[in-house]
């Protein structure tokens, strides 16, 4: 029975993201997709043209609602470099604590569809360049206030971080039932700070 609070087109994605997480996306149908949802194929049709636009929508939306997110938060907040390094930090702990299938949705996407050369592949590496670009803009702030070691790569340390954050969204999902996910979020902020800092 469906969820007054959601809509179909949102049950659809949820239930699509758990699939894609379970099956792949390739290996997922629309007939998967909308058993899944107990819904027709005519039900799906009207809110998506294809299982291809469904995941630009879910790929979409991660953007929007992290990467874009992210940024604006972390630019208003005040502070110096070390500040608003931990609060992009925070931040995105706890969207990937509410939104668990999505931020791992997106990572599994990323690496099922890379070297593919789809249009989705192309929007999932602008939405990634768009989250390391503001890890630069952040590493450049840390440069300029004396607070990050002068020979750091601020290009690779971005890369780095970047996926080291994708590495223990997977590990954490891995391992629901055995790792404290707000522990394993500090272990992880530690380490890179460690690596960055001087």
């Amino acid at each position: 029975m469906r969820n007054k609070r959601t809509s179909l087109k949102e049950d659809i994605i949820e239930n699509s993201i758990k699939l894609f997480l379970r099956k792949g996306y390739n290996a997922t149908r629309v007939e998967d997709i909308t058993n899944a949802t107990n819904v027709s194929k005519a039900a799906f049709y009207c809110h998506f043209n294809s299982k291809d636009e469904l995941l630009e929508t879910i790929v979409d939306r991660f953007g929007t609602l992290f990467v874009d997110r992210v940024i604006e938060e972390v630019r208003n907040a005040e502070g110096d470099f070390l500040r608003k390094l931990k609060y992009e930090h925070k931040w995105a702990s706890n969207f990937a604590f509410s939104n668990k299938e999505l931020c791992i949705g997106f990572v599994t996407i990323a690496g099922e569809l890379a070297g593919s050369g789809t249009p989705t592949e192309s929007r999932i590496k602008a939405i990634s360049a768009r989250y390391r670009n503001f890890l630069k803009e952040l590493l450049e702030q840390g440069r300029r206030e004396g607070a990050i070691k002068d020979d750091l790569d601020i290009d690779l340390a971005a890369h780095v971080i970047n996926g080291i954050h994708d590495g223990m969204l997977i590990e954490w999902y891995d391992n629901l039932d055995q790792v404290d996910g707000a522990k394993l979020a500090l272990a992880y902020r530690d380490i890179a700070l460690r690596g960055i800092l001087k």
